[in-house]
């Protein structure tokens, strides 16, 4: 999440300058690979800016040579630790016996209407998610060329994909990746006709709110910021806790469970922790996040403080559903053995991570299987 705002403000800075950029995109992997298609890299003519595709092995090679290659146009380069063939292949010691292929283009601070890391910042400006379509091999007798895309937002369709078939494909594919929130990679065509896409679902931060202003709270802004959380602070209270110390948090507020509603982002993709060491702020906090269909709600606290806060709402009316009782999580974060505010905090992010992405946050070597979902075709 956080390299996603890195990239967009280093292109805003260039753009700013009139300045060039090269972006190299990961657009498609086999086998075990570090990252995986959507990573990037942002670089200026003589050095890194923001970003990364790989865990550091392919990055260097990257700086030296892409802006050589590029000269004539965007061009894909794989590289392939799968084989000790060094004259087939290029083997750069990826360590994941995998495949890489990166598209490496040029990009210029125009106003086109497709331009790749325009829509970047535009989608982290709106907060809204979209799609970035883009052709990254072609056949001999297609129209299609590396680098052309199809973008979708709430605005609409814009592409500069002249094949009309071809255009009408991936603008259905576009919209069925947004609906479904998951990126693919997609083959159109067959033999010398065939065009290779990366059809990638762009997502700004996730929203995380915090109700409470506590010590503790302090702790989970620092690191929710380092991960790149869109963060919301709700102060309910006075709590001796300068209010610089939540600097690292994106929007601060001050309200009471009467009063947050609608001032507070609860959207479906929001994780929620309530942790104002009031019972009654905390109560009404929790059932305003369970309420609002959030990805998740932790409540701070020992599950019998949680329960008899169920059992209040209960008495006043309120009895959630077994679909709002699976996305709370009481006592909210990981079993790590954690006892400090900053545990506490890697703890509880831990958890929502794991929640939001379908994982039990279970240790790494417990996992039958690869470590993430291969990329659909």
């Amino acid at each position: 999440m956080k390299e996603l705002r890195r990239i967009a403000e280093a292109w805003t800075a260039l753009k700013a300058q009139a300045s060039p950029a090269l972006l190299a995109t990961v657009v498609q992997t086999s086998g075990s690979t570090y990252r995986r298609p959507g990573a990037r890299l942002l670089m200026s003519e003589d050095r890194w800016l923001a970003g990364g595709i790989s865990g550091g092995c392919l990055e260097g090679e990257v700086l030296k040579k892409a802006w050589w290659r590029t000269r004539e146009g965007p061009v894909v380069v794989t590289y392939d630790s799968t084989t000790t063939d060094e004259d087939v292949s290029w083997s750069f010691g990826l360590g994941c016996n995998g495949k890489v292929d990166v598209l490496q283009e040029r990009v210029l601070p125009d106003a086109r209407p497709t331009h790749p890391l325009d829509f970047l910042v535009d989608r982290l400006a709106a907060r809204r998610p979209g799609v970035l379509a883009t052709v990254f091999r072609a056949g001999s007798t297609s129209r299609a060329r590396p680098g052309q895309r199809l973008v979708l937002d709430e605005s609409g369709v814009r592409t500069d994909v002249t094949e009309a078939a071809l255009r009408e494909q991936l603008q259905a594919a576009a919209a069925a990746a947004l609906a479904a929130g998951r990126s693919s990679v997609r083959r159109d065509g067959s033999g010398e006709s065939a065009v290779e896409t990366l059809v990638e679902v762009v997502k700004p931060p996730r929203p995380l709110v915090i109700f409470g202003n506590g010590q503790d709270a302090v702790s989970l802004v620092r690191l929710a910021a380092e991960l790149g959380f869109h963060t919301t602070v709700v102060a309910n209270r006075p709590t001796g806790v300068p209010q610089d110390a939540f600097r690292e948090a994106d929007v601060r507020l001050t309200a009471t469970p009467e009063t947050a509603l609608g001032r507070v982002p609860l959207g479906e993709d929001a994780a929620v922790i309530v942790m104002t060491h009031n019972l009654v702020h905390d109560r009404g906090f929790l059932r305003l996040a369970l309420e609002s269909g959030c990805a998740y709600v932790g409540a701070l606290g020992p599950r019998l403080r949680t329960e008899q806060m169920l059992a209040e709402l209960a008495q006043g009316g309120f009895v959630p559903s077994e679909a709002q009782r699976r996305r709370l999580h009481s006592p909210t974060g990981l079993d790590v053995g954690a006892e400090q505010s900053e545990e506490i905090a890697l703890a509880i992010l831990g958890e929502v991570l794991a929640a939001v992405s379908g994982r039990e946050g279970a240790s790494l070597r417990r996992r039958a299987g690869p470590i993430h979902p291969r990329a659909a075709g």
